[in-house]
């Protein structure tokens, strides 16, 4: 089985954390996750820039923009600590005023994946491009491909935007690896933490998750029920840790003394 891995990530520590906009456009709460994340083992973080469309069917109850502002403080913070913080995009007009920031890595969203205005602004970025493929065909994901000049920076992200056990499949890593030659990772949308567990078996390159408060246990986040709680974080972490151990121990005659373990 070929397992493609990104260049200088840290094996170790494959999670891209998900803010999204799971902000509300509120500094406060961006902040929160922005701190936590600082604070915390994993590397690396993502927010969510949502269409032009979406932000005016909502704007007169929620204004999810935060301001560039909050994005160029977030990058300093990040590259002082070598920490690595990118943006999920998915259309031109609304990810423009932030185009010259220094993000270190973006996230295509699955919806605008043969958007081929947004993916030549990207190109001319030379950063590591994530590809959530979402509901995407082989020839969607192969046109997309064809944008980009230089594949050797392009990552794809498998994703079931569905919360039926019937509309997920795994084994669709592995394919996409055999298929495209390139690092696959899973991007975690599911209302319950079993697939992520499971998806280890197929050695995703990484894997995505969305996050949310804990601050605000009652509220009804854009990303909600496949949002993990920062406050699970850490031992979802070390769930996954041990759980790729148990994938990967090649140990055949590991001796235990159950004498020494059982107390009466």
């Amino acid at each position: 089985m070929s397992f493609y891995l990104i260049p200088n990530m840290d094996k170790k520590n494959i999670f891209f954390l998900e803010a999204g906009i799971n902000h509300f456009g509120k500094i406060k709460e961006a902040n929160e996750y922005l701190n936590y994340f600082l604070n915390s083992k994993f590397n690396y973080l993502t927010f969510m820039l949502q269409t032009e469309k979406f932000y005016n069917k909502y704007k007169r109850k929620i204004n999810f923009h935060l301001p560039s502002s909050f994005y160029e403080k977030a990058i300093k913070l990040c590259h002082k600590r070598n920490k690595k913080i990118g943006i999920a995009v998915c259309d031109l007009k609304t990810f423009k005023p932030l185009s010259n920031l220094n993000f270190d890595f973006y996230k295509l969203l699955g919806l605008s994946i043969n958007n081929k205005e947004l993916i030549n602004e990207l190109r001319k970025k030379k950063k590591r491009v994530f590809i959530s493929l979402s509901k995407g065909s082989n020839q969607k994901i192969k046109k997309c491909l064809n944008y980009f000049n230089n594949r050797s920076k392009l990552n794809l992200i498998y994703t079931s935007m569905s919360y039926d056990p019937a509309d997920l499949n795994l084994k669709r890593i592995t394919d996409l690896k055999k298929r495209f030659k390139l690092p696959v990772g899973y991007g975690h949308h599911y209302n319950d933490s079993f697939p992520l567990f499971l998806s280890l078996f197929y050695k995703p390159s990484f894997c995505f998750v969305y996050i949310k408060s804990f601050s605000k246990l009652n509220r009804k986040y854009p990303d909600d029920d496949h949002a993990f709680l920062i406050k699970d974080l850490n031992k979802l972490y070390n769930d996954i840790q041990e759980a790729k151990l148990i994938l990967n121990n090649k140990r055949i005659n590991t001796k235990i003394k159950l004498a020494e373990r059982i107390k009466f």
